[in-house]
């Protein structure tokens, strides 16, 4: 058995697992355990114990040896290397009788190393909702990106929190935020994320909960933090289905280049038949900048265009400054690209190039002045940038501004590689670009057609809800429930930016439902309803609305209980809740923090989730409603338009 010294690590509290939670060290010994209703195993386990021993698993089966092998790499090793030795986390071990045992592996890392492993074991009809099937790398690239578009608010968040530390609704958004983050990366293959997330989250609940402005040393620590995360879920996307945004550029680039390369050949020996050809090549880089979203590199794009005309239209020899555009458009791909390999090989990480996208807007006492801006850069890791910063060549600052204000864009997921996609995309600009020359058609139709076009691109609800039977899954095993989610959302075709609201919402509407709406099996039974509690989720179109409802078949809403804990939480005067009716002690659901659970976990517990449905709900020219009856569930109604108003 192998084995790798290290000390047994610290005792850490771990959330109520229904099977067994053991703690495990280097060397296979167990450091603490908890024992669920459904453990398989007896509560038995004392400090010392040998894993294998207490499981009754041969340690010499193959999956046994991979157990061994995780633990002696991971223990002491970066947690940030996590995601890499996962790969050799078995997910079922079978015992010396036959039956086999569903286990799941997450490293304990209070600080930057893994100190030892929490091994979460469960038998029977467990053990097969824990063998999860392979995630489809495409759904798993739509969580990334969801993720960095929250991300990137939650950066915006900082940059104000600088300025004004007592805006507490900043704090709020940013906690709403990284809770979403949370609950749609949990019960899959990006826990890492997840894990980061609850960590920032515990964070944010303390500065949300404090009466005092959030202090300097804070804010730095929760910027830090944002930035893992961030790091987290660029490293985690899918390779190979999908790619960034700066290596699908260079990809689109690559042929483009060689041909601009070649007509600066020519152009310089005053070879006009390569005016063409450095058309063509411009105009495939200006494509893929526009496709990449770099607004910066489409501007130079332009100046290069402009300096291909002028030249076309000039019977004098070949103006050297214009070609020096050309030149320089050649130098920005290739800063664009040097940068990108830094940046992706350093420790910061993308988040530094945001960081140093935000000196150029920090105050006067920040970056004022050109020496602070490069002295701030010095220590940033990526000399290209700064070389391009203090250069002589009178392009070279252009180009290192440019690198700045897209920036953001550079490690953004690409869209999944999708031939049919890309095509209607680019066909719709094409069209859109049609109808905007069009001068002879009445405006009124010119609208229509542009409503017309737009839905090109529209996408459908039904990929949205693909991640949700997983997502049931896990809360099942880690609630101790038995949930089963029927989705219906049809051939319904909504704008991209409806779609991720509504994904959003659906991924707190059904973690709400499976924990505070489905009831345990033996309370099910002892109510006269089936073990398996069933959360529904359908939509349907309404001219240009879509309904979606999330409909379980639990507890329902205790109405006084609620109206109870809001009193005593200082939300509202006891006499004006005793007014209150039961429709109205709903609405009280909504409020920021309101929960009707005692104590905090992963899944809830801190009053977010029916707070993000609304506030999503509303920022986007939707509503949200909520009806229950007491022993037969919940309805919850959203109303949502087709497209942003």
């Amino acid at each position: 058995m192998i084995r790798a010294a290290a000390q047994a690590p610290p005792p850490i509290p771990v959330p109520m697992f229904p099977g067994a939670t053991l703690v495990v060290d280097a060397e296979g010994r167990i450091a603490d355990a908890w024992f669920g209703p459904s453990s398989p195993i007896a509560a038995v386990a004392a400090a010392g114990c040998d894993i294998f021993a207490t499981l009754d698993v041969d340690d010499t089966t193959p999956d046994a040896a991979r157990a061994q092998v995780l633990l002696a790499s991971a223990c002491g090793a970066i947690a940030a290397a996590w995601p890499v030795l996962a790969a050799d986390a078995p997910p079922t071990l079978v015992r010396r009788d036959g039956s086999v045992l569903g286990v799941m592996w997450s490293p304990i890392a209070p600080g930057p190393t893994i100190e030892g492993l929490a091994l979460f074991v469960a038998a029977g009809a467990s053990a097969i909702t824990l063998a999860a099937p392979p995630e489809d790398p495409v759904e798993t690239n739509r969580i990334c990106v969801d993720a960095l578009g929250l991300l990137d608010e939650c950066d915006a968040c900082i940059r104000h929190l600088h300025a004004d530390p007592a805006a507490r609704h900043l704090v709020h958004h940013m906690f709403r935020a990284v809770h979403t983050i949370k609950g749609s990366t949990r019960g899959t293959s990006l826990r890492t994320i997840s894990d980061l997330a609850h960590g920032i989250e515990e964070r944010l609940d303390l500065l949300r909960t404090s009466d005092d402005p959030a202090g300097s040393t804070s804010i730095a620590g929760l910027e830090a933090d944002l930035r893992k995360l961030r790091g987290a879920v660029v490293t985690s996307r899918p390779r190979g289905e999908v790619d960034d945004a700066m290596t699908e550029m260079s990809a689109d680039c690559r042929h483009a280049l060689s041909d601009l390369r070649a007509s600066l050949v020519r152009l310089r020996r005053d070879d006009r038949g390569a005016i063409d050809l450095a058309a063509r090549a411009v105009h495939r880089i200006s494509d893929a900048a526009d496709r990449a979203k770099f607004r910066a590199l489409g501007i130079q794009c332009t100046g290069a265009r402009n300096a291909i005309a002028m030249i076309a239209d000039s019977e004098s020899p070949i103006d050297r400054s214009l070609l020096g555009e050309l030149a320089a458009l050649e130098q920005h791909v290739e800063l664009y690209a040097n940068v990108y390999r830094e940046v992706a090989a350093s420790d910061a990480g993308p988040s530094v190039l945001v960081t140093l996208a935000s000196l150029l807007d920090a105050p006067d006492d920040v970056s004022g002045s050109f020496d602070g801006l490069v002295g701030v850069m010095s220590g940033a890791g990526v000399p290209s940038l700064i070389a391009a910063f203090v250069a002589e060549d009178p392009f070279a600052m252009r180009r290192a501004l440019a690198v700045l204000v897209d920036a953001s864009a550079m490690f953004e997921p690409a869209r999944p590689r999708d031939d049919a996609s890309l095509r209607f995309e680019r066909a719709q600009r094409d069209l859109l670009a049609a109808i905007d020359g069009l001068r002879e058609v009445p405006p009124a139709n010119l609208a229509d057609m542009r409503a017309i076009v737009q839905r090109l691109v529209w996408t459908q609800l039904a990929t949205i809800g693909r991640r949700l039977p997983r997502m049931a899954r896990s809360l099942s095993a880690e609630l101790g429930k038995n949930v089963a989610v029927e989705i219906d959302l049809g051939d319904l075709l909504v704008a991209p930016e409806i779609g991720r609201v509504i994904g959003e919402i659906l991924v707190h509407a059904l973690r709400n439902a499976a924990d505070h709406g489905i009831e345990s099996p033996a309370e099910r039974l002892e109510a006269g309803k089936s073990e398996k509690g069933t959360i529904s989720i359908t939509a349907t179109p309404c001219g240009e609305r879509v309904t979606v409802t999330v409909r379980d078949d639990g507890r329902g809403i205790a109405i006084e209980k609620v109206r109870r804990i809001a009193v005593e939480r200082g939300l509202i005067e006891a006499t004006a809740a005793a007014q209150l009716s039961p429709n109205e002690v709903v609405e009280l659901l909504f409020m920021p923090g309101f929960s009707t659970a005692t104590t905090v976990t992963a899944v809830s517990g801190r009053g977010v989730g029916m707070d993000v449905i609304k506030s999503l709900a509303e920022a986007h020219g939707g509503s949200v409603d909520v009806t229950s009856s007491p022993g037969a569930g919940t309805l919850l109604v959203l109303d949502l338009p087709l497209a942003p108003p």
